[in-house]
């Protein structure tokens, strides 16, 4: 059944558009067709046949049963009985005074109807074909006293002469196929090549752009001209960005670097030790944010280069520093055994990721940390789990957020300011994946990265059942 829905043309724009020319053009050909069929006022005369013939006897025989059982009846009436004894249409001419009568059917058209009113007192019987129907008659017969002219209607197949018809609709078929689909293909190009590159503008290339937008003087070519001056609005302002970002970082470098040498000199001169401390570890901590923009810097700007690693080697050291760090605060840290998978990375990106979501966690925790690995189908993931105070749901939305800071964080001497995380998701989203945190059910918060195995494909979106 999915087969059948994945192939269903009805599904995308094309194939709507080609089948609703197709039908629009086929349904318009069939029925202006037999408009004209019906309406051809060409009428051919000729000698009946012998099947012809004896439908004319049929009916005939038919009309006397009718007058036998029952001949004070209308005339009308006894065709209308006749008709359904010889599944024929009946038509009765007054011989005298040419007035017609119908036992059932359409009525008779003018044209016809003059038709058979001069052949009315023809001797021997005539077969009249216009378009798909034929009519037989006359036949005599007495009805309540009065003469009738008796024509049977017959409906024809295609006469001969349709033959090169068939062969002509069959290639007008085919052409109107043709036709219809590159019409409709027409139209739903330029859509398609937009969604193309609006694709890869939201996958960070941001030299995107729709060619041949000034080939179209159309809505379609307007549309594509304003996404082309869309796009180069946001390069120019993602660039400006990145570009702030760095000379901040790199200009805060130098008076940081004199700050720091001032410092040492200070130590030499037996300045003040406690106040030296104090500059010296907000020097630190300063120096540690600039490193961090830079990162961030590098995390969100163009694409990573993807090289295999397995998944043991790639955190063996980024697990190796974050237990001795855990070490020295008594905390417990945990890891399971990892997979011996291969999986294409950024090695550089994803450590940084990973070892700031461990090193948040070891900060907060209260008694222990525990990570675990696993690979599901296509997919990896890194759930990084601790028994700290945790986060509200709504803390757990923004904590990813560049410089911020949750509430049971703002204490300065937490060392942190509110970039590691930031960090984690740029790196993480730049392999097509996705971070969340949420909170235990047990207390603490639970940090899962997913990722595809190969951080050149889009992630699926499945993740492991969250069981905190």
């Amino acid at each position: 059944m999915n087969s059948l829905a994945r192939f269903n043309p009805a599904r995308r724009l094309v194939g709507r558009l080609f089948l609703w020319f197709w039908v629009t053009f086929i349904f318009t050909a069939v029925v202006t067709f037999y408009a004209v069929s019906f309406f051809n006022e060409h009428a051919e005369v000729r000698a009946p046949d012998a099947r012809e013939l004896e439908a004319l006897n049929r009916a005939v025989a038919a009309i006397n049963r009718v007058i036998q059982e029952d001949g004070a009846k209308p005339a009308r009436r006894i065709l209308e009985e006749a008709d359904r004894i010889s599944r024929h249409r009946l038509i009765a001419v007054g011989i005298d005074d040419g007035a017609m009568v119908q036992g059932g059917g359409p009525p008779v058209r003018r044209s016809e109807e003059d038709d058979l009113t001069r052949l009315a007192k023809q001797a021997s019987p005539l077969s009249l074909v216009r378009g798909n129907f034929e009519t037989i008659g006359p036949a005599r017969v007495a009805i309540n006293g009065k003469d009738f002219a008796i024509y049977v209607s017959l409906m024809n197949g295609p006469p001969d002469s349709q033959q090169p018809l068939k062969y002509f609709l069959c290639i007008a078929l085919v052409i109107t196929i043709v036709l219809s689909y590159l019409f409709a293909r027409s139209l739903v190009r330029p859509i398609t090549i937009l969604q193309e590159t609006s694709r890869e503008l939201a996958g960070g290339n941001w030299k995107a752009r729709v060619k041949e937008a000034d080939g179209r003087r159309d809505e379609l070519g307007s549309l594509s001209r304003d996404f082309n001056a869309m796009a180069s609005q946001l390069e120019q302002m993602w660039l400006g960005q990145q570009r702030l970002l760095a000379d901040i970082s790199h200009e805060l470098r130098s008076p940081l670097a004199r700050l720091q040498m001032a410092v040492g000199l200070a130590h030499q001169q037996n300045v003040d030790p406690a106040a030296l401390a104090r500059i010296e570890r907000e020097a630190e901590r300063m120096d540690s944010m600039i490193g961090q923009l830079l990162t961030l810097t590098r995390a969100e700007s163009g694409k990573p280069e993807i090289s295999p690693v397995m998944i043991s080697v790639l955190f063996d050291r980024t697990f190796a520093d974050a237990r001795f760090e855990a070490s020295n605060r008594n905390i417990r840290f945990e890891v399971a055994a990892l997979p011996q998978q291969t999986v294409n990375v950024n090695s550089m990106l994803l450590c940084s990721a990973v070892e700031n979501v461990v090193r948040n966690a070891i900060r907060y925790a209260e008694s222990s940390v525990s990570v675990t690995v696993s690979v599901k189908e296509s997919q990896w993931f890194v759930v990084v789990k601790d028994d700290g105070p945790g986060l509200s749901e709504e803390e757990c939305s923004s904590v990813f957020a560049p410089f911020y800071r949750a509430s049971l964080a703002r204490d300065r001497e937490s060392g942190g300011v509110g970039l590691g995380l930031a960090i984690a998701k740029a790196a993480v989203e730049m392999h097509h994946g996705d971070i969340k945190a949420t909170r235990n059910a047990s207390g603490g918060l639970a940090v899962t990265i997913s990722l595809p195995l190969d951080g050149r494909d889009t992630w699926s979106g499945q993740s492991p059942q969250n069981t905190h």
